[in-house]
């Protein structure tokens, strides 16, 4: 008889039973015959911190058999199980596929860009994922192998953004040969969070993240000298589902193409620290999440990654050399893999700044709810955000912080100088 056990009580789904959970030990181990001992569940995440799935912690005890037998020997495994569960509100994500692109991502994509790399690893093993009755994928617990995500609401420093960028600067190399090995996979990759088919299809996106727009337009107009940035959000809100497609589609002065991860901020990579000497400064990075990727302009990543995650002082003082790390790495692994036409630093500056209004979506919609303090954001979810009373709530507590206004003044102020207000 399994034993279970669920300290914190979490609400588990029937279905995350004995039979799943033997079905995935088999298919992940490529065992004939295990025999499940125990399951022990945990909660993955912190409450608030992740808006379309439910993220259970698994520790499952087991014995392999051998020869017809099962083995005296007991093992252990900690497992990540992600569901999706698709309501009215979270629909958008069925019509894009996610769950069938982030399977595909992690059985066929990530372990052909491992071979095309110097075996970079950039993300976690996959074990096993139902359809029905929710949709389900099972990795191996990256926190096992010694990784942790970094603090969402502080902000990355030098050390830890320099890091992922380089990881990325590989990822994004790695797709561009597996393109041009298999020209296929880009057709398979084309609908990321900004695609016509969820914005255009979906009321749910822009109630969500038109609301924190709609908090910036008001904190703004109380602004002195923003007067005329605030009358060019207010103008993005009248236009927003038309703005943000073509925020990502698209376009016919882009310069390359590569595979964007599609979800860049602090809580979709993880950090390794293994330096004895230096505990606080990581020695690895992966990537977790792969749901929203799709092929497209490298500056949707970097410019949703740079308007997202870091610390105000690093992206303020030290932007322009986090690029170049990226670029650096980037370059390198087209080097590596003998890829002709390696795009210049000049093309990835084009791209940077036609992508602009990209990063002008991570600022206005995602970087409020990425530093929220984790007692403003234990209650947050899709289907919450549809309520207006909540919402409007949630808003007056998040602009009222002086972090989000002096970082938000500085970016529109640096878009407004660039000239972004100008592209849409």
């Amino acid at each position: 008889m399994v034993v279970i056990k669920n300290v914190q009580k979490i609400s588990v789904p029937e279905y995350l039973n004995e039979k799943f959970f033997t079905d995935t030990l088999e298919e992940g181990l490529r065992e004939t015959k295990v025999t499940l001992k125990e399951i022990n569940f945990e909660w993955g995440s912190n409450p608030g911190d992740n808006y379309c799935s439910a993220i259970y912690r698994v520790q499952v005890k087991f014995a392999k058999w051998v020869d017809g037998k099962e083995s005296p020997v007991e093992e252990q495994l900690s497992l990540i199980v992600k569901t999706i569960p698709i309501t009215e509100a979270t629909q958008f994500l069925e019509d894009v596929s996610v769950f069938i692109k982030e399977k595909q991502t992690y059985t066929d994509v990530l372990p052909r860009l491992d071979i095309l790399s110097r075996n970079d690893k950039f993300g976690a093993e996959y074990y096993h994922s139902v359809k029905a009755p929710v949709q389900t994928i099972v990795f191996s617990d990256l926190k096992v192998e010694g990784f942790k995500v970094a603090s969402r609401e502080a902000g990355l420093d030098w050390n830890h953004a320099s890091l992922i960028l380089q990881q990325l600067g590989k990822f994004h190399a790695t797709s561009m040969v597996l393109a041009k090995k298999d020209p296929a996979i880009v057709k398979q990759y084309t609908r990321g969070m900004l695609s016509e088919d969820i914005l255009m299809k979906s009321d749910t996106f822009e109630h969500m993240f038109g609301g924190f727009l709609k908090g910036l337009i008001k904190c703004s107009a109380s602004w002195a000298g923003f007067e005329k940035i605030s009358a060019n959000l207010q103008r993005l809100m009248d236009n927003f589902r038309r703005v943000c497609v073509d925020a990502a589609k698209p376009k016919p002065g882009d310069r390359y193409v590569v595979l964007n991860h599609g979800d860049m901020w602090t809580n979709n990579f993880m950090y390794a620290y293994e330096n004895a000497s230096k505990p606080e400064d990581p020695t690895r990075a992966i990537f977790v999440d792969f749901q929203l990727s799709f092929y497209g302009s490298p500056a949707c990543d970097l410019n949703f990654f740079l308007n997202t995650s870091l610390k105000f002082e690093l992206v303020q003082e030290r932007r322009e050399e986090l690029i170049k790390v990226y670029y650096a790495a980037f370059k390198d692994a087209l080097e590596y893999a003998r890829f002709e036409d390696i795009p210049t630093y000049e093309d990835l500056q084009y791209e940077l700044r036609s992508r602009e209004t990209y990063g002008l979506f991570g600022l206005f919609a995602f970087l409020p709810m990425i530093t929220m303090p984790k007692e403003l954001a234990q209650d947050n979810s899709i289907e919450n955000m549809q309520d207006e009373a909540f919402k409007q709530r949630k808003m007056d507590a998040i602009f009222a912080q002086k972090f989000l206004n002096d970082y938000q003044k500085w970016a529109l102020k640096r878009a407004d100088s660039l000239g972004v207000f100008g592209d849409y």
